[in-house]
């Protein structure tokens, strides 16, 4: 396998690790990277910015956590602010030896950017759908083998309409993807329609709910393991999928985060969904816990976070988080328009 190493020094006293990689502007520069970690108290959490290496900035890419070879895996975006460049690139960030690697698989998808990724955790393959390339929308599914260093692209019967930036998630028990919305360019229209992908037979279906959220540009799902219900914060508001009754339920709370760009994952140690993002409107960093089961979100954003180099444009945004079930950490990389890496902690 034809790689490059960067090495990024070892992180420590992590229960609980974010690495939020969203969209974030690239350029020729390297800089620090930025990589943010969490852990066991999401009513004691704290931001630290970490001195590592990292790949440079990447704008509207997307990231899964292989969980069978325990490596981070991000593919696509583009960098540089504001004239954005394309980025075909797949890299992989061990955590255990805080290193990314420049993959160099010997396929890849066509080049495109607010694409969204899951991992099958039976087949072992990071999934990929939908995306653009400035001109037109995706809806192909493309499978990432890290074992191979392959990307593959999927046979699939009657897929959804091109898209980007659509909410996805992987659901164990069902052997299945579900998305919900996105639009179909830029500028394009917007979808508020729900897709369950059968990673079995290769074939889309359109569940139509009886309900549905609204239409949106910017969704943020996460799958809650233990209430087995998708999750999806869009516009102030909180919507739950139950797959008994095919139903999306808004779900009535009083205080919800107010953040136009953000990003969501579900943390099995905490059993709660994890949101990273701006105050709408704002460059100010928040970070909120959403417990299903007392419906209920929680403001835990410290009071200190760490000065962040950006490039032109301040604000971390359109980022991306993934959870990491050993050691038991959430990791995420990058924004819009840093590659700067931070680290969320929770605990006393």
């Amino acid at each position: 396998m034809n790689t490059t190493t960067l090495v990024i020094p070892k992180i420590q006293k992590i229960a609980l690790l974010i690495l939020m990689l969203g969209q974030f502007s690239c350029n020729s520069t390297q800089d620090e990277g930025q990589v943010l970690a969490v852990a066991n108290d999401p009513d004691v959490a704290t931001w630290t910015k970490l001195s590592t290496n990292s790949p440079r900035m990447h704008s509207e890419c997307a990231m899964a956590y292989d969980t069978l070879n325990k490596k981070i895996i991000i593919y696509g975006g583009r960098t540089g602010f504001p004239d954005f460049d394309n980025v075909n690139e797949t890299w992989g960030f061990d955590y255990i030896s805080s290193t990314w690697t420049n993959l160099h698989p010997t396929n890849s998808p066509p080049w495109r950017s607010s694409h969204s990724m899951v991992y099958d955790a039976l087949r072992h393959k990071v999934l990929l759908f939908g995306g653009n390339d400035f001109i037109k929308a995706y809806n192909d599914l493309w499978e990432y083998d890290y074992s191979q260093n392959t990307w593959t692209k999927r046979s699939t019967t009657a897929p959804p309409e091109a898209r980007q930036m659509p909410g996805m998630v992987y659901i164990p028990g069902r052997d299945a993807v579900i998305i919900f919305g996105g639009r179909r360019s830029d500028g394009g229209a917007s979808f508020a329609d729900t897709w369950e992908f059968n990673c079995k037979t290769s074939t889309w279906k359109k569940l139509n709910p009886t309900t549905t959220p609204p239409v949106t540009d910017h969704v943020n799902m996460a799958y809650d393991k233990s209430e087995k219900k998708v999750i999806l914060f869009t516009e102030g508001e909180t919507w739950a999928l139950d797959f008994e009754t095919n139903n999306w339920e808004k779900l009535k709370i009083d205080n919800q985060p107010n953040s136009d760009h953000s990003n969501f994952v579900y943390s099995d140690g905490l059993e709660k969904s994890i949101l990273f993002g701006n105050i709408k409107g704002s460059d100010t960093m928040i970070t909120w816990a959403f417990n299903y089961s007392e419906n209920s979100w929680t403001n835990i954003t410290p009071d200190n976070f760490p000065e962040v180099i950006f490039y032109e444009h301040e604000i971390i945004e359109h980022d991306a988080l993934v959870y990491l079930p050993q050691p038991d950490v959430i990791i995420q990389y990058g924004g819009c328009c840093s590659d700067q890496t931070l680290e969320l902690s929770f605990g006393k």
